[in-house]
């Protein structure tokens, strides 16, 4: 595959390079192919309705992105949201030795309330194959938009997800999203909340193992306001795994009574395992409220010996942990068969 490399999930506010925390850097084939052909959605070209909707992995890698999109011959794919309680499921193959992608945009018309559930797939032993697709969503007024996104891909897959949303007066983006599967895993979403009172509602979960990298960036850029923002991340890592998270509430000059949160909770349950995580909070507005905080830490040794007490062995302690970590996040999904995939799915990489 001929490759492109590109810096993505720049963190907004740079910190000490030495760390290696600031970005990411993405590899992946600048020749690729439409990766799902999906009924109810209307092939567009990029207008500048939808360009000026930025993207979690970042500017620099949506430039790079729509120019490979025309270089390669794909369309955008856009949905509209006209009624309530819509809900769309769409299933994403990756294929060995090649590499896919999709392009979507979502727009939520006045009043409108659509779920959305993505879910990324391959065979379990997959080789050299790459998966990406970016989101885009627009959300007028009094809309709500629940975007669902499941990696359950092979270990030796590469995997981008970069989701953008902006929000109009009392309009609200809701994000769930479960990283359990592939190589290396760059997800990252932007959403802003340029309305009055628009929200932002973002949960995730993850379980990276072996010798998997996972690099996540969530921005809620508040400019709206009372804006609000809350969004919380639950993982664990297992043996020589590695993942970075970094989470910004970007509080901006007349965004007033605006609130925000975000909180990650990590296991580790390894020694090896490498954790990176960066909650940050930037603010040039007096009147707001902001709250952060993140807690990395192994198993309770008290908890682990009051379930050994009752018959639970360590190992299957451990895997009741990993499973509580998704199914905290995986109950909001409104697929009932795909929350049985998930956590079948768990009970395998475990």
């Amino acid at each position: 595959m001929e490759n492109f490399e590109i810096d993505v999930n720049q963190f907004p506010s740079l910190t000490w390079n030495f760390l290696n925390i600031n970005r990411a850097r993405l590899e992946f084939s600048s020749k690729f192919k439409s990766c799902v052909s999906i009924s109810g959605a209307k092939e567009i070209e990029n207008s500048a309705l939808y360009d000026s909707i930025k993207t979690g992995l970042g500017e620099g890698f949506d430039n790079k992105f729509d120019s490979l999109l025309q270089k390669n011959g794909i369309k955008t794919l856009l949905f509209t949201a006209e009624s309530k309680n819509q809900v769309q499921k769409i299933e994403f193959f990756a294929q060995e030795n090649e590499a896919s992608v999709c392009d979507i945009v979502i727009q939520a018309k006045e009043n409108a309330q659509a779920s959305y559930i993505f879910v990324y797939k391959s065979e379990s032993d997959i080789l050299n194959a790459q998966l990406g697709v970016r989101i885009r969503v627009l959300a007028q007024e009094n809309s709500h938009v629940h975007i669902c996104c499941v990696n359950l891909l092979g270990k030796n897959v590469v995997h981008f997800n970069s989701i953008g949303s902006k929000c109009k007066d009392n309009a609200a983006i809701e994000i769930t999203e479960l990283e359990l599967g592939a190589n290396k895993t760059f997800s990252g979403t932007f959403n802003s909340l340029e309305g009055y009172k628009s929200r932002f509602l973002g949960r995730a979960a993850y379980v990276v193992k072996g010798e998997s990298f996972l690099d996540m960036n969530q921005v809620a850029l508040q400019t709206g306001k009372c804006s609000e923002s809350r969004f919380s991340v639950d993982g664990v890592l297992l043996e020589n795994a590695k993942k970075t998270w970094r989470g910004t509430i970007d509080f901006k000059k007349g965004c007033a009574d605006s609130v925000g949160d975000e909180q990650e909770d990590v296991l580790l349950l390894s020694p090896n395992v490498v954790n990176k995580s960066l909650p940050v909070i930037l603010c040039d507005e007096e009147a707001v409220e902001g709250r952060h905080g993140c807690s990395i830490g192994k198993v309770d040794m008290e908890k682990l010996f009051y379930m050994q007490s009752r018959g639970v062995d360590e190992k299957t302690a451990r895997e009741l942990l990993t499973k509580a970590k998704v199914s905290k996040v995986s109950r909001f999904i409104p697929d009932e068969s795909l929350v049985e995939e998930i956590n079948s799915f768990v009970e395998a990489i475990i």
